[in-house]
């Protein structure tokens, strides 16, 4: 992934890479993730590489050669064969990072211009970086005052999501559709005066690269919760759900909560059209038995919410 700074003049825009994979022959490597990952320890955090844009692989994609390693980079429409980037390595994890830094005396190619709004991104992501801000969003707000009743809590937490801010501009695209008022709109962080805004479009340049949602609140007064959600790779997928669905991805979906009398619960649900898939596991022997023995009443609801339930599994945390 390359973030750009905050430092650079007015010009061609170059976009930020949204993954760096290595370019390796099939038969020197088992696993191109392991591989990705032993070599990235060969970078040094803070450490700046000239890298060199060797070919063009697809209409985003490139070849890069970063300190004798090829790397696949997505560098968007604007980048060129013979093209001399300057990287400062950044972090190993979740992937490999470089920041575009400002071409200097010893980059011997063309100088790297980015847009206004490539500037501002950069400037909200360094201050981010700097005041140690998390990825994982946190509410500030109680989600819910109906833990009883199933159907609020998740209408309650749907609304919360909303107004979180992790999603406005698709918010405002909305809006200008006509199918979003500017009442709700106002509604916002990005709306208040007190809005940490650069910490908030760090959140959600990270749900947007790693098309991954982590949240972390109060979901009912005294009651924390852990969630998480993502797109589930097909070959991760545990089984395929039914042989003539789509190639569509599942939605996989996990919650997490240590409740004062069962414990530590957590669900993890895969979600592939109406078809679904739900593990739970229970971390006190009475939690575990409890729940085995309610599952009738969670197929049934599956059912009358129109879901197909295709397996339900009650285990203990390994």
């Amino acid at each position: 992934m390359l973030k750009p700074p905050d430092n650079l003049s007015i010009g061609t825009v170059v976009n930020p890479v949204a993954r760096v994979l290595p370019v390796l022959a099939t038969d020197n490597i088992g696993s191109a993730m392991q591989e990705l990952n032993a070599r990235a320890f060969s970078f040094v955090k803070g450490q700046e590489y000239l890298a060199q844009v060797m070919t063009k692989l697809d209409d985003k994609a490139y070849l890069v050669k970063v300190d004798q390693t090829m790397l696949k980079m997505e560098l968007g429409t604007a980048a060129r064969a013979g093209q001399t980037l300057l990287l400062r390595y950044m972090q190993d994890s979740p992937v490999p990072t470089f920041l575009l830094a400002p071409p200097t005396a010893k980059s011997s190619g063309a100088a790297i211009e980015l847009s206004p709004a490539a500037q501002l991104l950069g400037r909200y992501l360094k201050e981010a970086e700097t005041a140690g801000a998390s990825t994982r969003f946190e509410a500030v707000s109680v989600v819910t005052h109906s833990p009883k009743n199933p159907q609020l809590i998740a209408q309650d937490l749907r609304q919360a999501l909303s107004n979180s801010g992790l999603f406005y501009e698709s918010h405002l695209n909305a809006m200008v559709q006509g199918q979003r008022t500017v009442a709700a709109l106002m509604q916002e962080p990005q709306n208040q005066h007190n809005a940490q805004i650069a910490t908030l479009m760090a959140q959600q340049l990270a749900v947007l690269d790693n098309q991954r949602l982590s949240w972390h609140g109060e979901v009912w007064p005294g009651q924390k919760m852990d969630w998480d959600v993502h797109l589930q790779d097909r070959q991760n997928a545990e089984e395929p759900v039914q042989q003539d669905l789509d190639e569509s991805r599942p939605f996989a979906s996990e919650i997490t909560l240590h409740l004062p009398n069962l414990g530590k619960v957590t669900a993890k649900l895969s979600l592939v059209g109406e078809h679904v898939r739900i593990n739970i596991l229970a971390e006190q022997a009475a939690t575990l038995d409890t729940l085995k023995n309610k599952s009738d009443h969670l197929t049934q609801a599956m059912t009358d919410s129109g879901l197909q339930l295709d397996a339900l599994t009650v285990t203990s945390y390994e």
